[in-house]
């Protein structure tokens, strides 16, 4: 999708579904729609586009980093480790050029300032950006140093941030895709004979293996934590980079480690997630999403996660990363883990899987524990036939407890029963125990800075215990 629109002295960007036109010079430093565009801004993706002559491309790159280096925008280690690699892709594609000179001056200085000022106080996804960056640069201009420096931070943070079923450790499957194709690019780039090769050839399988485990049918995935779609390489495109190399996932391959399980039966698909907050040391990308979970029937998304549209401070981020944003219980209008001012999490809760095999799994919460409540979910797939048990343990008053069902903007709903709903005249969803319901719209994410509206019932429990059935009508 192009990035950037322009005629005579006149350029459009378009990021995160958001427009900015600039007339005559444009400014790099432009804030108005929050941090995130202005990173895009700077990231040159635009480089990526073949319908913007090279000439202009070499122009506005010069305009950036002559900006860059008279001090009008701040050099900051994440748009600089996408900007480096974007850049790189972008001369090894013109080849050699005195136009570009000047721009291998101030690209080798970027680099330079990159191997110094590394992202060891963020850590996570920002620390292996700045790794492979700085492994693309070290290679570019055939610097010993950095190349060392990068392969063995690689090698560390990947050991570190792959757990053993595959996953990226933040449990965003967004940033997974957008992790596992740097892996890719990596194994691309990189000369065959080297050392690391093998190594990252081992990550990309296991990364492969568990998003292909993980996604839906129809390649899509569900939107647990912070992801959404339109951002990263989606799984059928990085399944067939991964082929192209040479790699393919496992055929069997169990989702463990990550906390999530998925279950595919007969015409249903259910990703359920039985985890808490992850990394505990850096856990921005976390939602107070435990116990939630996705359907798909026949292929379609019946019951979705709403997704994210912003990571902007504000109501709207505090609702995306709430309990109550997702498809799980909620105690006393409570999250289950202290999510705040955007990337924070405070109070963390622990999950103890009490039994599971291939069919069900029942795990246990004390996200409540300060309200003396302890919540058990059970997801039993058998014979065709979705059940969801909830259950509370409280020892003082009984608590208002409430759970949560968001639907797909293309579902239609009906009531035919006190607590038993149509969906799209395919399935059936009935809930089983004392309880009151309400049908309600919400805003669901098309993307950042884009909504539709969509149905989700509200299930306000009137006993300790529920019953949800999902059957094929």
């Amino acid at each position: 999708m192009p990035v950037l629109y322009f005629s005579k002295n006149q350029y459009v960007f378009k990021f995160l579904n958001l427009e900015k036109e600039f007339k005559g010079s444009i400014d790099w430093n432009f804030q108005g729609y929050g941090k995130l565009w202005n990173y895009n801004l700077q990231y040159l993706d635009f480089l990526k586009q073949g319908d913007i002559p090279t000439y202009l491309k070499i122009t506005l790159v010069s305009n950036l980093y002559q900006n860059l280096w008279e001090g009008r925008l701040i050099l900051e280690p994440y748009p600089a480790s996408l900007r480096i690699m974007n850049m790189i892709r972008f001369l090894l594609k013109l080849g050699p050029d005195d136009n570009t000179l000047i721009l291998k001056t101030y690209l080798l200085a970027e680099v330079n300032y990159l191997s110094k000022n590394l992202e060891y106080h963020i850590l996570a996804n920002h620390l292996l950006e700045n790794a492979f960056a700085l492994l693309m640069g070290g290679y570019f201009f055939n610097q010993k140093k950095w190349i060392e420096g990068a392969e063995k931070l690689l090698t560390s943070e990947l050991e570190e941030q792959i757990l053993k079923d595959g996953a990226h450790f933040e449990l965003s499957p967004m940033y997974h895709q957008i992790i596992l194709f740097r892996v890719l690019e990596a194994l691309a780039y990189l000369p065959k004979e080297n050392k690391l090769s093998q190594f990252l050839r081992n990550k990309a399988e296991l990364m492969l293996s568990w998003l292909n485990a993980f996604s839906f049918r129809d390649g899509s995935i569900a939107h647990f934590n912070d992801s959404c779609d339109g951002i990263a390489l989606d799984t059928l495109e990085l399944l067939k980079i991964g082929n192209e190399l040479g790699i393919k996932p496992k055929k069997t391959h169990q989702l463990k480690e990550s906390g999530y399980r998925k279950f595919d039966i007969h015409d249903f698909e259910l990703i359920a997630d039985v985890n808490g907050i992850s990394p505990f040391y850096q856990p921005g990308h976390s939602h107070a999403d435990t116990f939630s979970f996705c359907l798909h029937y026949e292929g379609n998304p019946i019951i979705v996660d709403p997704g994210i549209s912003t990571y902007e401070i504000s109501p709207r981020r505090d609702w995306e990363r709430s309990t109550k944003a997702h498809n799980t219980l909620v105690i006393n209008g409570i999250n289950s883990a202290e999510v705040w001012a955007g990337f924070r999490v405070g109070k963390r809760l622990k999950v103890e899987i009490i039994e599971e095999n291939k069919d069900f799994v029942q795990a246990i919460h004390d996200g409540y524990r300060k309200q003396k409540v302890k919540v058990s979910r059970k997801f039993d797939i058998t014979n065709g036939i979705i059940e969801i048990i909830d259950f509370l343990e409280f020892e003082a008053l009984f608590p208002m407890a409430n759970i949560y069902f968001h639907f797909h903007p293309s579902i239609d709903i009906n009531q035919i029963g006190e607590s038993v709903f149509q969906i799209s005249n395919v399935l059936r969803i009935e809930f089983i125990g004392d309880s009151k319901i309400e049908l309600s719209e919400y805003k669901y994410c098309l993307g950042y800075n884009s909504y539709c509206k969509a149905k989700k019932i509200k299930v306000t429990l009137l006993g300790n215990s529920l019953k949800t059935t999902i059957i094929k009508i």
